[in-house]
């Protein structure tokens, strides 16, 4: 309940912060990613497509999704380049993300979850595969998301 909580009112301060009036739209820009720091300093490699997941550690499906991305990132190779997000302190997550860190996989901190507020972020996992030119070109819980998805869109 505790935990549950805590997430809760992480989610509501990040919504809460101002987003320029910023929404996702499959097909739109979406926001740049402006990382604070990196776990380890470990930037993943440019890649033609990007896939952003929102983590927060109080969520239990958030880290099986991270064993479902790394499964996605070795079956697209060099096509695909996984940022996951986190607005909570690289202390308490460092331990859990650590193991899935690669050249194709980093963790990013957004502390003041300007980020979260600027994607619309309300549940995790949740994720938004972009393309060349920084297009939205699918949204939605990570765990739905398939080698075929992200080969396909365009």
């Amino acid at each position: 309940m505790k935990k549950a909580s805590l997430f809760l009112l992480t989610v509501l301060a990040c919504a809460a912060l101002p987003a320029a009036g910023q929404t996702i739209a499959l097909g739109e820009r979406a926001p740049e990613l402006k990382v604070q720091s990196w776990l380890e300093d470990r930037i993943p490699a440019e890649a033609p497509k990007t896939y952003v997941e929102f983590f927060h550690s109080s969520n239990k499906v958030s880290l099986s999704s991270m064993e479902r991305l790394k499964e996605l990132s070795a079956q697209a190779g060099d096509g695909l380049r996984i940022v996951v997000l986190a607005c909570e302190p690289e202390e308490k997550i460092a331990l859990q993300l650590a193991p899935y860190l690669s050249p194709r996989i980093g963790v990013g901190f957004d502390p003041s979850g300007k980020l979260f507020a600027a994607y619309g972020v309300s549940y995790v996992p949740f994720g938004v595969l972009l393309g060349p030119r920084n297009r939205a070109l699918w949204m939605g819980n990570t765990l739905q998301l398939t080698p075929e998805i992200i080969e396909n869109s365009k």
